[in-house]
């Protein structure tokens, strides 16, 4: 069932089942989320839930206190009392679809590494796709939080040149640096930051920079410095000959 249900909303969305590879290179590692991250989205989503399902307590608290003592009036408390139905049907829809979208975002969480460049997507109902070249990486960094470090989960974040501090927003995801991505609910983070390192390195070795850098100068030789001093000198000699005048004959 769940099954059915997932393939309906991703043709629905226009989600792509996998996605397309970093162009340039063949795909070296991909990973995943940890199942943990599934359990640690679904705590906070509780959470959040938890609290909604508090407000309308309160709410239906408020209006039945209202109707009992305050409002006598037959359309007030149709309106009260269609209000209140509206919110609790409301707080259904969206605690199914909720969950619904949770799990997919789990289950569509890719992380991919190929020979030139590493390319994340994340998201189902705003599909967010980031790739990032290893020439430009800059650092790679192992981030937790209290309840990722119980649930021994972590996030890998990877910048690039000019990448500052971006606006974080809920789990990090809104306001995102362009400069900046991260590997998001994994539980070996210390071998994705590894092998990364890896690419790097091997990338900077080869000497793969970014196609739009200039190469760089080679460094001259000693005979190369050797011979271009004697040219110099054969040339200012030349100079001198020619300005100052030889001497009358006697």
């Amino acid at each position: 069932m769940f099954e059915f249900a997932k393939g309906w909303v991703l043709r629905f969305l226009r989600v792509p089942a996998e996605p397309r590879p970093p162009a340039g290179g063949r795909v070296v590692r991909v990973f995943r989320a940890a199942p943990a991250y599934y359990r640690y989205r679904l705590a906070l989503w509780a959470l959040g839930q938890v609290g909604a399902l508090m407000g309308l307590v309160a709410s239906l608290l408020w209006i039945t206190f209202l109707l009992r003592e305050v409002v006598s009036h037959p359309t007030l408390v149709f309106l009260l009392q269609a209000g209140e139905a509206v919110a609790w049907a409301a707080f259904v829809v969206q605690l199914v679809f909720s969950l619904a979208v949770l799990r997919l975002d789990y289950e569509m969480r890719w992380y991919i590494l190929s020979d030139r460049s590493l390319r994340i997507r994340e998201g189902v109902v705003s599909v967010r796709e980031k790739t990032i070249t290893f020439a430009n990486i800059q650092n790679i960094s192992i981030r937790q939080n209290p309840l990722q470090r119980l649930l021994r989960l972590s996030d890998v974040r990877v910048t690039t040149a000019g990448g500052g501090a971006g606006a974080q927003g809920t789990h990090g995801q809104v306001g995102e640096s362009m400069h900046e991505a991260y590997f998001r609910g994994v539980d070996n983070a210390e071998e994705i930051r590894d092998v990364i390192a890896q690419r790097v390195r091997l990338h900077r070795d080869a000497g793969l920079g970014d196609p739009d850098e200039p190469a760089p100068l080679a460094e001259p030789s000693d005979a190369d410095v050797l011979a271009a001093a004697r040219e110099l000198r054969d040339e200012v000699r030349g100079l001198r000959e020619a300005l100052v005048p030889s001497s009358p004959a006697s």
